[in-house]
């Protein structure tokens, strides 16, 4: 049976399964969230890079025992998540940016404070779980507080930088107990839907969601470098991810010019 570990953070999830699994390499995107990078390193893996391509499919072939880390990009890439666990046994699946996914591949993951108003909190799903005992994380905070402004998220991201495995807090827990998950599903899908209506005529991405897609953001791809701002006047909070990639890389279109239209 499937066990489901309730941690501080997505990137100790994978330190976690490092560990569990005594990974000793993996394999990463280029396109990819710096933290899962430094938290693999944490535990002295060695990392293999991959490129993408324009539909988030990795452009690499694996061995057949090779560690695979793939993020299923902005939730939208469950399609793409289906195809890589029937081919590759030792898949790990990155799921925060769709908490309603269950376990995908060898292990997957989620993360609660990009779908939630909480400050920490993941889902880690595995068969193999380790028998060393973490601690509680015991960080306290407001509940039901207003979403967080820009300045609290880069805050909140500082003090996570340090942070070691945990297990869930309190706080978090309660709250998330306390949420009505079906509709807020449902709020997320109708406006994702309403964006795929104003944008999807001139988005360079061709999206068709299965219906286990739960997306985290509204991913849009434009070289027209006036709409974020415009989005931004009303009063929106656009994010670009992750790290500057080199402009002769496959990748470099969704880190110059991809906009993540928020959904919460």
């Amino acid at each position: 049976m499937n066990n489901i570990i309730k941690l501080n953070l997505a990137r100790n999830c994978l330190r976690y399964l490092i560990k569990t699994y005594e990974i000793k390499e993996i394999y990463m995107p280029f396109y990819i969230c710096p933290e899962l990078i430094r938290a693999a390193r944490k535990e002295k893996c060695r990392l293999k890079f991959y490129h993408i391509d324009k539909n988030f499919m990795p452009l690499n072939e694996f061995s057949e025992n090779s560690y695979i880390l793939y993020p299923n990009y902005f939730g939208i890439c469950y399609k793409n998540v289906s195809r890589l666990t029937q081919k590759y046994k030792n898949l790990i699946v990155d799921n925060a940016h769709n908490f309603y996914l269950g376990k995908c591949g060898l292990a997957s993951f989620n993360s609660l404070r990009k779908f939630f108003n909480v400050k920490n909190g993941a889902y880690l799903y595995t068969d193999k779980t380790l028998l060393h005992q973490f601690c509680q994380d015991t960080y306290s905070y407001k509940e039901f507080a207003a979403p967080l402004s820009y300045e609290e998220l880069v805050q909140n991201e500082t003090r996570l930088n340090n942070e070691d495995i945990k297990l869930i807090s309190n706080t978090t827990e309660k709250i998330i107990n306390n949420l009505d998950l079906e509709k807020l599903k449902q709020t997320r899908l109708e406006k994702f839907y309403s964006c795929h209506e104003k944008f999807k005529n001139t988005n360079e991405l061709d999206i068709e969601l299965a219906l286990e897609d739960i997306p985290f953001v509204y991913p849009y791809l434009t070289k027209n470098t006036t709409t974020a701002i415009r989005l931004e006047r009303t009063g929106l909070l656009i994010f670009r991810y992750w790290n500057a990639l080199p402009q002769n890389f496959p990748e470099y279109d969704f880190y110059k010019y991809l906009i993540q239209i928020p959904l919460n």
